[in-house]
């Protein structure tokens, strides 16, 4: 939702702007912006357009509700194919959905991202896959915009705003601030696109993205080192 509320945002200001459905195993771009079969000509992807925006997605092949039941060199493959054999044309932006955690479409494209856009909840358990994919970016050296915050409230009939989650967070505390936060908001999930995305906060965020200094040792070193260490013994 987010992914396509960015992209309508950004074709709205007059932008030339691509969606990429990375979330092989989750494909939910169609669902938004309309499930057509993918074109091919040759060996080229021809992407569907839709409210202004091109869009490819591995739902638009699969066979609606069957599961995407492949090996992680194979998801890692299928990413790049999308991405490096469809004609996108000339554009300005192109906005690539990744699904949640760090799985392996994760791995095989984000070195190749500009920038980062980090969607998260305010619940804990959503605050320590985020950190984690924070130092995916760190260890690719991938700026980070910042984090849009989902479901953050909602506001009952009386006027009250109440929060969702009591386990508000944040990431400031590495240097990732937040751009915006959305309500959970019965208009939106029944649209399923923000209309008010902050695109304009976004758009400045590029110009002062965070770019986190990598680490001396990464996770698959310090493991290394530890298995070297239990071979010695």
């Amino acid at each position: 939702m987010v992914a396509c509320s960015l992209a309508l945002a950004l074709a709205k200001k007059g932008h030339s702007v691509g969606v990429l459905d990375s979330d092989l195993t989750g494909s939910n771009i169609p669902d938004i912006l309309g499930k057509t079969e993918l074109d091919v000509v040759g060996d080229k992807f021809i992407p569907t357009e839709a409210k202004g925006v091109r869009y490819v997605s591995l739902g638009q092949i699969a066979s609606e509700g069957m599961p995407v039941l492949w090996e992680e060199k194979d998801l890692k493959s299928a990413c790049k194919q999308l991405l490096e054999r469809t004609d996108w044309g000339d554009l300005d932006y192109l906005v690539c959905d990744f699904p949640p955690g760090t799985e392996s479409e994760i791995q095989g494209l984000l070195p190749l991202m500009d920038y980062a856009l980090i969607v998260s909840v305010p619940s804990m358990l959503a605050e320590s896959k985020v950190r984690r994919m924070i130092e995916c970016c760190r260890e690719y050296q991938v700026p980070i915009l910042g984090v849009i915050m989902n479901m953050t409230k909602f506001v009952c009939e009386c006027g009250r705003e109440h929060r969702i989650y009591p386990e508000d967070h944040s990431f400031e505390d590495v240097g990732i601030p937040t751009i915006a936060e959305v309500p959970l908001n019965p208009k939106i999930a029944k649209e399923k696109v923000i209309n008010e995305f902050p695109v304009e906060e976004v758009l400045q965020a590029m110009k002062k993205p965070v770019l986190l200094e990598r680490r001396e040792k990464s996770l698959k070193r310090i493991m290394l080192e530890l298995l070297f260490k239990r071979g010695e013994r």
